[in-house]
């Protein structure tokens, strides 16, 4: 996460310079449009997977800067803030792998899980660069297309169940223990994670807009439109699928709970986002 935050940071600087020297040659030059944009309400993380997936809402605000080549052609430089949501649903869970006690007993840990819930959000700042044709006239139409990439900023996940049963099966004695809880043994209603970290990687998004732009005057114009934002690659990097509930031998009272991303579940998330989009800029 450190290195994407530097990443990001960096890109920033770069595009708060260009934009800075922009502005300060601006009057010279009409050629150049700075705007405010933002956009929503659809934007979720979406993957592969046998359960449910119920898509989120988000939203998205920056800033772009636009040299016009032509009238009707300019290229895009910009910044932005975007949030995704998603939530993954199971009506039940279960897993078994091998473990050592805090004893050192080889046994057989087991798990399983009623009405699975698992909240996801990520906040990325996305780098867009893109080039837009519009026709003339006072009030035009435009289309815009290119490629953003993000650098995720925050990331967490939640998980809930409406139970949640975890035991031991000790084949060299032919038992299955259900209890006591401190050995990491218990049957729990309405079980509730805390608030997690969900690290992931760089992302990569084609995207596309198009709508309505009003001239207010010789110098002012509003746009308003639709966009969309896809996910080029996959943003979470995984070496093996992980277990969703992780016997702990050193505390077994505290088992870890792995998002449903790192497991066998899920594989190939990416980003999508779309909506409207509204942008004020001046020229």
């Amino acid at each position: 996460m450190k290195k994407y935050i530097i990443h990001y940071i960096a890109s920033i600087s770069m595009i708060t310079v260009l934009l800075g020297t922009s502005l300060n040659s601006y009057a010279q030059d009409k050629k150049q449009e700075f705007s405010i944009a933002v956009g929503g309400p659809f934007s979720f993380l979406q993957y592969n997977t046998p359960g449910e997936i119920v898509n989120g809402n988000g939203f998205n605000a920056g800033l772009r800067y636009a040299y016009y080549l032509s009238e009707t052609i300019s290229i895009n430089l910009g910044v932005e803030y975007q949030t995704y949501r998603s939530t993954s649903k199971f009506g039940a869970i279960n897993g078994q792998y091998n473990a050592v006690d805090d004893e050192n007993e080889s046994f057989q840990f087991r798990y399983k899980g009623t009405n699975f819930r698992e909240d996801q959000k990520l906040g990325y700042v996305n780098i867009p660069i893109g080039i837009q044709f519009e026709t003339p006239g006072t009030t035009q139409l435009y289309l815009a297309a290119g490629a953003k990439v993000g650098f995720a900023t925050t990331g967490t996940y939640e998980t809930t169940m409406s139970n949640l049963t975890t035991s031991g099966y000790y084949p060299q004695y032919n038992v299955e223990l259900f209890s006591p809880a401190f050995a990491g043994f218990a049957s729990t209603n309405n079980f509730k994670t805390a608030k997690q970290d969900l690290t992931t990687e760089v992302a990569y998004s084609a995207t596309f807009e198009t709508g309505l732009k009003q001239s207010l005057g010789d110098r002012n114009s509003v746009y308003i439109g639709l966009y969309l934002d896809y996910g080029l690659n996959n943003i979470y990097d995984k070496a093996s699928d992980k277990n969703l509930v992780q016997y702990n031998a050193e505390q077994p009272v505290q088992l870890d709970y792995n998002t449903v991303l790192s497991s066998s579940y899920a594989n190939d998330v990416r980003l999508v986002s779309y909506g409207l989009k509204l942008r004020f800029a001046f020229r």
